[in-house]
Formats: structure tokens, sequence, C-alpha cells
């Protein structure tokens, strides 16, 4: 299965990427890449199966657009054919083989899976960094449905899709969607020692835009700002090792 992603300022986590989807069974990795990121992806994508573009407007994804993966799917993605789309930092945790996932989806007549974003932070809510070698599963063990209940925005979005459905907000939806049953979660690592700087300058493109979303982005900034971390026990975090824990 193909995989779609793009890379517009931070390149750092796409090992983890790689190796995660790689397990998971993606066989192909199509990214869409600025030029200032171009020269660290290629001394990371390793022996991975990448096809890498430099010519699409990835600066739109950072903001919410499309217009990088909608061009390589029009390019790279077959009418019939299932994919993946997701952003650099969301890992799917998926329940089943893709395969199995699919099948189910195929009969029930849906062309969509969903998945519901999960944000994962450390157990202080302190600002971390990762490494090559980091289990981010432990580095980062707290879960959260953040973006619902502290930016108020939509958390879920299309993972698995099926033919050139036009994606909108950010792949949230589509355009002749048809939903399947099965929910997957994803993993969101975002949440390291850059991520404040990045939110700020997209906040301030986005109030500069007019766009009116720029609110869900002043949200994190105010939590932040007022708890000089992220305060998860307030907004119904759980660690990892408690929620799976069969005690």
């Amino acid at each position: 299965m193909k995989l779609f992603t793009a890379i517009y300022d931070d390149a750092r986590i796409l090992r983890h990427f790689l190796r995660h989807y790689d397990r998971a069974g993606v066989s192909e990795f199509c990214i869409a890449t600025s030029t200032a990121c171009a020269r660290e992806v290629k001394a990371l994508v390793g022996n991975y199966k990448v096809k890498l573009f430099e010519q699409f407007d990835v600066h739109d994804s950072s903001l919410g657009g499309n217009a990088a993966v909608t061009e390589m799917r029009r390019l790279h993605q077959a009418e019939n054919e299932w994919i993946i789309i997701v952003d650099l930092d969301e890992f799917i945790e998926f329940s089943a083989e893709i395969e199995q996932i699919v099948s189910a989806a195929e009969n029930e007549g849906a062309n969509v899976v969903r998945g519901i974003m999960y944000d994962r932070f450390t157990a202080d809510g302190r600002l971390a960094d990762f490494d090559p070698d980091s289990d981010l599963s432990k580095l980062y063990p707290v879960r959260a449905r953040f973006i619902a209940r502290v930016m108020r925005g939509a958390d879920y979005k299309g993972v698995l899709v099926k033919g050139q459905l036009k994606g909108a907000a950010a792949h949230h939806y589509f355009v002749g969607e048809k939903i399947a049953s099965t929910i997957l979660e994803i993993a969101h690592y975002k949440w390291n020692t850059r991520t404040i700087a990045r939110l700020q300058r997209t906040y301030t493109e986005l109030v500069k835009r007019g766009i009116p979303w720029a609110i869900e982005y002043r949200r994190i900034l105010d939590h932040y700002e007022q708890h000089g971390r992220m305060a998860w026990e307030e907004f119904d975090g759980e660690l990892v090792e408690l929620v799976n824990s069969p005690n």
C-alpha cells in the first residue's frame, strides 16, 4: 500500500515514521518536501522505497491545505486504489492488518476509514525531544483527545482512502465519502521543544489570512502560557501504561 505525506519544516521524526509504517505493511512512500528540508529528508530515507517531490506547495499543507498531497495522489493513485494519508507526526495504531481493515470497509461499501487523533505527551507535560532510537510511546506515555477538548476542533480525519476523492480541511472529510464502521486511533507525536514556536508562526499566518480556525491555535498557546506545560490532567489525559494494564 502507498502512503502520502508532506514535510515542510521539520523532518526529524521521519525515520520513526518510516519504520512504523513499513512494519504496518506500507510498500511505497510518496513524500512532498520543501526545498529547505529536501537534503535532510534524503539523508533519513535509507533503504525505504520513497518517491520524493520538491515541486509542490508544502507550505499550504502546513496551514491545513491539501495541495501537495492532492497533486501526488493525482499522479500516483489509481482510481480504485486504497492509500494512506497522514501527517508526518501521525502514527496510526492499526487494530488489525491493513488488508483486513480495507477488506471490511469494501464489504460495507465504504471508501474512507477514519482515525481519531490522540495527542501524546510526556508524563510531566513538559515538551521533550526524541532521538533516532527513542521509543516514542514510552517517551510520550500520556494520550488525550487534546484537539477536541482544548482546541475545540475536529479530531478525526480520513486516513485510508479509496480512489481520488477530493479532501477538504486537512482531510477531515472527503467529497463523496462513505465512512467505514471501523475507527482507528492515531498517536499524534507533535509535542516537542520546537512545537510552540511553530504554532506561534502558524497562528500569526492564519490571522494574517483571516482564517477563522486560527482561534484553535490561540487556545493551544493560551493553555501553554497559562501552565508552562501541557497540563494533560485538565483535559482528561491518560497514562498509556495504566490504560493498557490488565489490572
